[in-house]
């Protein structure tokens, strides 16, 4: 394969994430206009990792501890979250959707899945799952590789 294509695939890739992210962001506004994008953010990365930390957050992010903290409170204060100590370690706070934040977090799944649909409705499912199965393969390997 040509150098060239394998640069053409990250920019296929990173313009399709740009339009998922730009029209996620677009239905998460308009859904819940109280939360702002990086708490939503925040939100569907608890949902989909119950029990996570501060830390993990973070390392997620790659944002600054203070503003998650700030971020974390805010989202407790209003309802969204619970913090709870962790049974494994007393010194660490586990992050749970609250049951508000159980029903957004469901809800923005299905507009999630909704959205992905539409953007790949041009291709077949089958070619989904071989796609899913490449990059797969590829991440897999970027990872091995990263680690040396």
């Amino acid at each position: 394969m040509p150098p060239q294509t394998s640069v053409e695939i990250f920019d296929a890739l990173h313009e399709l994430l740009h339009i998922f992210r730009a029209r996620m962001r677009q239905r998460l506004e308009t859904a819940c206009p109280d939360l702002s994008f990086g708490e939503l953010r925040v939100l569907m990365h608890v949902g989909q990792h119950p029990g996570c930390t501060q830390k993990t957050l973070v390392e997620h992010s790659h944002i600054d501890k203070a503003q998650m903290a700030r971020t974390l409170a805010q989202l407790e204060d209003k309802g969204w979250l619970v913090r709870a100590e962790s049974a494994s370690d007393r010194r660490m706070r586990e992050l749970r959707l609250s049951q508000r934040g159980q029903r957004l977090f469901k809800r923005l799944g299905a507009q999630r899945a909704t959205l992905a649909a539409e953007l790949l409705k041009d291709c077949p499912a089958p070619l989904q799952a071989q796609l899913l199965a490449w990059l797969a393969r590829a991440r897999d390997g970027a990872a091995r590789h990263a680690s040396h």
